[in-house]
C-alpha cells in the first residue's frame, strides 16, 4: 500500500519550488507514494495540479508581516515582525495538524522558508515526521540570526533535510547534525527542455531581425535576481554588438512590482527601449528557452540550484551565470557555462563579449551543458533521490 504524502508549499503561484513540488508530485513512484500538495490559495498550482490529476487541498495561511525594516539605508530584524510570525504559523499549525491526521499522512514535506516552520510545526503536533525541503539560502545581512534561526529549527522539526545545494546545508551546520541533511540537485524533465525543442514561434514574437542575438534572463522580477545588472551591461555592449537584444521572462514577485517598475524606468532612462523586452511569465518555458541565443543569471544571492538555470542547461544554451554559492556548483568555467562576481555589471560584460562573439564557444557550452544535465540533473534522478530521503525518515 502507498504511503500517503503531504507536500505542504508556501505559495500556490509558480516560481521555483512550485515548479520542483509539481515534479516532484508528478514524478513520485505511485506504487510507494500518494501525494498530496497543500498550499495556501486558489492559483497556478493547484490548477497545474488537478490538470496532472494530483490530489490537492488549501489551507489559508495567516497573515505574515516583513521580518526586517529599512532603516537609513541598511534593512535590520524586526523583533515585533518575528514574533508575530511565530504566533501566525503556531495558528496555522494548529489548523493544518488535524486535516494531515484526517488525511492519514504519513510523511510530511515542507516547500519553502515559511512552510518549514508551520508545516514542521503541524506534523510534530500530528506526530508525522517531517522532511523539510530547503531550496533557497537565507539572507546573511543580519549576520548569523536567519541561518541561525533556520538551522535551530531544522534540528527540532524536520527529521532530515533535503537541501538542493552544498552552499544551503553549510548553512544548516550551525545546529543541524550533518547526517540528516542530503544535497538533492534540482532536476527538470530532459526531453521537455532540449536542444531539439523548436523556439521559431516564441522568437518571432520577440524579434523580427534574422540576425538578432537574444540574452534572456528567467527569474522573478525581485531585485535580488539582479535584472538591473545585466541592463547596465548592456549599455557597455550597445555599440559592439547592436544586434543584441534582452529578454526578460518573468513577473514581478506575487503582489510586489516596485522592482519590475524600476527595471522599465531604467530601461528608458539608459535608451534601451528597443532593446529589452519585457515577456512575463511564459507557460511555454521549454519553447521560450529554445527561442534564446544566450542564457544570462544575474542573481545576486540565496539561488542554489534554481530551475531557471537547471532548464537553460538541459535545454543547451550558452549560459553565463553569476557565481552565487550554490548555483556555482553547477558550473565548470569555461566547459560548461561562464562565471562571473555577483553584481558586478564589467564582469559580466566580459562575458556576455566572449559568447555574443563567437557562435562555436556558444554551442560547446551549450552541448556540455547539456550533457551535463543529462547526467546530473533529470527530473527521475532528483525524484529517486528525494524518494531516498522520504524512505530514511519514515525509517527512524
Amino acid at each position: 500500500m502507498s504511503a500517503r504524502l503531504a507536500l505542504v508549499d508556501v505559495s500556490s503561484e509558480m516560481s521555483g519550488v512550485e515548479f520542483s513540488t509539481l515534479y516532484l508530485a508528478q514524478n513520485l513512484e505511485r506504487t510507494h507514494w500518494s501525494p498530496l500538495v497543500i498550499c495556501p490559495g486558489e492559483g497556478e498550482l493547484p490548477q497545474l495540479c488537478r490538470q496532472n490529476e494530483i490530489d490537492v487541498l488549501i489551507v489559508p495561511l495567516t497573515r505574515l508581516v516583513a521580518t526586517s525594516v529599512r532603516l537609513r539605508g541598511r534593512r535590520i530584524p524586526n523583533p515585533f515582525a518575528l514574533a508575530w510570525n511565530a504566533l501566525s504559523f503556531a495558528i496555522t499549525a494548529r489548523r493544518l495538524a488535524p486535516i494531515l491526521e484526517r488525511e492519514q499522512i504519513r510523511l510530511v514535506v515542507t516547500k519553502g522558508l515559511l512552510a518549514h516552520y508551520y508545516g514542521g510545526l503541524a506534523a510534530r503536533w500530528a506526530r508525522i515526521p517531517c522532511v523539510w525541503h530547503v531550496q533557497d539560502r537565507v539572507s546573511e545581512r543580519a549576520g548569523a540570526l536567519f541561518p541561525t534561526l533556520l538551522s535551530i529549527g531544522a534540528r527540532v522539526l524536520a527529521r532530515r533535510v533535503i537541501a538542493d545545494a552544498n552552499s544551503i546545508a553549510r548553512q544548516l551546520d550551525i545546529a543541524m547534525p550533518r547526517d540528516r541533511v542530503n544535497v538533492v540537485w534540482n532536476g527538470v524533465d530532459t526531453r521537455e527542455f532540449s536542444p531539439e525543442m523548436d523556439g521559431t514561434r516564441v522568437r518571432a514574437e520577440w524579434t523580427h531581425a534574422p540576425d538578432a542575438l537574444l540574452i534572456g534572463v528567467i527569474a522573478r522580477l525581485v531585485a535580488w535576481k539582479g535584472q538591473h545588472v545585466l541592463l547596465k551591461a548592456m549599455v557597455q555592449l550597445g555599440n559592439e554588438f547592436p544586434n543584441a537584444r534582452v529578454i526578460l521572462v518573468g513577473s514581478a514577485l506575487f503582489d510586489t512590482d516596485e522592482y519590475a517598475q524600476s527595471l522599465k524606468t531604467e530601461t528608458t532612462r539608459l535608451g534601451l527601449g528597443e532593446r529589452v523586452v519585457f515577456a512575463g511569465f511564459r507557460s511555454d518555458m521549454p519553447e521560450a528557452l529554445a527561442a534564446l541565443d544566450v542564457v544570462a543569471h544575474t542573481a545576486l544571492e540565496k539561488d542554489s540550484t534554481p530551475l531557471a538555470v537547471v532548464s537553460a542547461m538541459a535545454s543547451g544554451k550558452a549560459i553565463v551565470c553569476s557565481a552565487v554559492d550554490g548555483t556555482a556548483e553547477l558550473f565548470e568555467e569555461g566547459v560548461n557555462g561562464l562565471l562571473f562576481p555577483p553584481g558586478d555589471a564589467n564582469a559580466l560584460v566580459n562575458q556576455l563579449r566572449l559568447v555574443l562573439g563567437d557562435s562555436a564557444l556558444r554551442a560547446r557550452l551549450g552541448q556540455n551543458a547539456r550533457e551535463f544535465a543529462e547526467r546530473e540533473l533529470s527530473v527521475e534522478q532528483f525524484t529517486r533521490k528525494c524518494e531516498s530521503v522520504f524512505e530514511r525518515a519514515l525509517e527512524n
